[in-house]
């Protein structure tokens, strides 16, 4: 376990809170829907339902009570379209959660209670999950590793997976954070270093056209030619250099998929053998520079 992946693990409480907050509106949006509109049909709350921890059972169960208002088991079985057999265990857990009322006397009626209700009781469900898995992942993540594993390189597809390793680059940057490669690319990941530049980290830029780069300057040092480069007779690779501190190293690359659509694949390291060796490889290229 690489020691930057334990201080990071599942920390972006407020992405994950703000996904579950989305899901919880849409389903309030979809129940309240359903009381008013016979006509909406009961899977698309069911389905939202079950992504927030119900199980179908329960998510068929609760959206027919809703729609029913209050009702006997038969009519929550024909409406519901769970068997006979499954709906009065379903009852009692959804009543356990506090998301149904039972009436006493005989039959038994049931009733769901609001929608807004429900879904803040279901949110408290989730969020208490979801901060006991966050623990218990950080607390396996920072344990120390049986064994040494064998695997010395990372690969990764996908421009926003890319991004999230270069954020969790710059977070662990202590000291100088170097940029490397084809223009274009420096100067689409902007972002990635004016991130970095607001956590005072030094950033040195060098690619083959320093001119197409101006406008990074205001994060960190262009890195210029000693001697003029003959870029009418290049062709450079569309590829992205990232090293942090001389520790880490990722090297991006745009490639195409089977459709043609334009994508990033990436691969990084932070073992020492091979990060060593590519410092000892760039230092010719470096020095070319001031």
């Amino acid at each position: 376990m690489h020691p930057q992946t334990c201080c990071h693990c599942l920390t972006n409480k407020n992405v994950v809170k703000s996904k579950l907050t989305y899901k919880y509106f849409a389903v309030i949006s979809t129940l309240v829907d359903i009381t008013e509109r016979d006509t909406l049909t009961h899977q698309k709350v069911i389905d939202r339902l079950i992504s927030l921890g119900l199980t179908t059972y329960e998510a068929k169960v609760f959206s027919a009570l809703t729609r029913l208002g209050e009702a006997r088991v038969s009519e929550i079985h024909t409406v519901a379209e769970v068997p006979r057999s499954a709906i009065y265990e379903t009852l009692d857990r959804l009543e356990h959660r506090g998301i149904i009322e039972t009436s006493t006397g005989r039959p038994r009626r049931f009733r769901a209670v609001s929608p807004k209700i429900a879904i803040s009781k279901i949110e408290s469900e989730v969020m208490n999950a979801v901060k006991d898995a966050r623990e218990g992942l950080e607390e396996l993540a920072c344990t120390p590793p049986q064994g040494a594993s064998d695997v010395r390189i990372w690969a990764i597809k996908g421009k926003t997976r890319m991004k999230e390793r270069i954020e969790r680059m710059i977070d662990s940057t202590e000291s100088e954070l170097l940029v490397a490669g084809y223009p274009d690319l420096l100067v689409a990941f902007e972002g990635l270093w004016k991130m970095a530049k607001g956590k005072n980290t030094k950033i040195r830029f060098a690619t083959t056209d320093h001119d197409k780069i101006r406008a990074l300057k205001k994060y960190g040092e262009i890195l210029r030619p000693k001697s003029k480069m003959k870029t009418s007779e290049m062709n450079p690779p569309k590829v992205l250099f990232v090293r942090s501190d001389k520790k880490t190293i990722l090297v991006a690359s745009e490639y195409k998929d089977e459709k043609q659509i334009e994508d990033m694949t990436a691969f990084w390291t932070d073992d020492k053998s091979i990060v060593g060796f590519i410092n000892y490889l760039m230092e010719p290229v470096t020095n070319h520079y001031h």
